[in-house]
């Protein structure tokens, strides 16, 4: 058998997250949950608060070459941080050292005061710590998709303020991994959103400039097939796989009533596979074909329960890009070294292809556990007080429909040949990129930050739908500005 030879590893790590069911805020201040604005000193210093809800994102990159981003916002976001250190404790034991791994990430899990056992977290029920030995490289508002670039392309701006950016080579094998909270065309980070052409510009750049022999994208976020699909080159050496379809959902697996949270938020039926995956079989042996048609055996019929309605869904992992590349051993992009015991021939499939399971839709989690206080409550004021928060929650949903509804209305004569129940209700193909962006940075800038409000991210299709209708760009300004002007006008502050 052909020996992998050992290359130099860079490992970068992101994880971000969304708030509380956030709603407004300036990138100059955090919220809280209920909606509180706290606004960080003019001076700098630190301030502690108790809040449930604050800023967080991990990702990494790893350079034999490898690279993993991840997302996640406090404690209601607590797996996007702990899938970020599981991947870590992975890449690190099979033998890529602290040196050439890159973390991001808010760090707020582990010591949250909702944590019943500090300074540890978990990735699965009953799970072993993930959290010891992280590296903290970028953390707070370092966290954003412009750093994010910046480190893939090796910035020297950075490197010269001592930050570690991928220092790779034409010999380099890399591996991103990202789990965040995606929408059509994008993926978000807690103030700012990566887009799809920024990214696989950053790809296309990154190839021009012998940054990597080879590189495979892992992304599991909702819609993330939108990131590759009809974008990414074939002839890059680049090789992507996304937890969904374009137009599909992603779906949490685990909930941990004892510490009110959901594991695998962001992973479900991608992350827990790869990983599974990659911990159970010989990964000298193992292709990345292989482990894709095992994370593809997991593209499942999907049943939600809210309340008294069903909800029925289905998430297929796809591939984009050089596919050939996916006949290399998955050992060349996390570590050449067999570390775990037990390692499968044959991995017993949990559940089999096409058989229903249920789930979670990333989007409704916070609707889930509302749900599921209500139904565990014994006290009948704690029931109460957990229905006023469900109906809280259903209450701003339909809050941002109302508001749509009446921005649409409101340009509905720049687009004399398009009713408005087909604007919100229709989903066209994305060409005009210039427009859409416009338009999702305004309302992401100037309604709801999109990572504290993934809802909205269900809306995006709207604007989509706006610029394929827009004659000229004079168009597109005077719906930006109508944008702008409605969202002062129509959110409420109190959010």
């Amino acid at each position: 058998m052909q020996q992998w030879k050992k290359l130099p590893y860079t490992v970068s790590i992101v994880s971000y997250g969304w708030g509380c069911g956030g709603h407004p805020a300036p990138p100059n201040e955090i919220l809280a949950c209920y909606f509180n604005l706290l606004k960080f000193p003019d001076n700098g210093n630190e301030i502690r608060v108790n809040i449930d809800c604050q800023d967080c994102r991990n990702a990494w990159l790893l350079k034999p070459k490898v690279y993993y981003p991840a997302g996640g916002y406090g404690w209601t976001d607590y797996n996007a941080q702990a899938s970020v250190y599981h991947a870590y404790q992975l890449v690190h034991s099979r033998g890529i050292p602290d040196e050439n791994i890159i973390v991001f990430h808010a760090d707020n899990i582990a010591n949250n005061p909702k944590n019943p056992t500090p300074g540890v977290v978990i990735n699965e029920p009953n799970g072993t710590d993930v959290y010891h030995g992280v590296p903290k490289d970028y953390t707070g508002h370092e966290d954003s998709a412009q750093n994010l670039l910046r480190v893939l392309r090796g910035d020297p701006k950075l490197a010269e303020q001592g930050k570690k950016v991928l220092n790779s080579g034409p010999n380099d094998h890399i591996f991103v991994y990202f789990s965040d909270h995606g929408g059509e065309e994008l993926l978000c980070f807690p103030w700012d959103n990566l887009y799809a052409e920024d990214l696989n510009t950053a790809l296309i750049d990154m190839h021009k400039n012998n940054k990597f022999s080879k590189l495979v994208f892992y992304v599991m976020a909702c819609e993330s097939g939108s990131m590759f699909e009809k974008l990414l080159p074939s002839d890059i050496n680049v090789y992507a796989v996304t937890s969904s379809t374009a137009q599909e959902f992603s779906f949490a697996k685990y909930n941990i009533e004892s510490l009110d949270i959901w594991l695998s938020t962001h992973g479900d039926y991608f992350t827990d596979q790869w990983m599974y995956n990659s911990e159970h079989r010989d990964l000298q042996r193992e292709t990345l074909l292989d482990q894709f048609h095992y994370i593809d055996t997991y593209a499942m019929n999907i049943t939600q329960y809210i309340g008294n309605k069903t909800y029925h869904y289905q998430q297929h992992a796809q591939q984009f890009g050089d596919i050939s590349i996916a006949e290399l051993p998955v050992s060349q992009f996390l570590g050449p070294d067999n570390v775990y015991e037990n390692l499968l021939d044959e991995i017993n499939y949990e559940y089999q292809n096409n058989v229903a399971t249920d789930g979670v839709h990333i989007r409704d989690r916070e609707l889930y556990l509302a749900q599921k206080r209500i139904d565990s409550a014994r006290d009948v004021n704690e029931k109460l007080r957990y229905a006023h928060e469900l109906q809280r929650l259903l209450d701003e949903r339909h809050m941002i429909d109302k508001q749509l509804y009446e921005y649409v209305n409101s340009i509905q004569h720049l687009m004399p040949n398009i009713a408005t129940n087909s604007i919100l209700h229709t989903k066209q193909e994305l060409n005009n990129r210039h427009c859409y962006r416009q338009l999702v940075d305004t309302f992401h800038q100037n309604c709801y930050i999109l990572s504290q409000n993934p809802y909205v991210l269900s809306k995006l299709h709207i604007f989509v739908n706006i610029c394929e209708q827009m004659r000229d760009s004079s168009d597109a300004d005077i719906a930006v500005n109508r944008l702008i002007k409605h969202c002062d006008s129509a959110v409420d502050p109190n959010l």
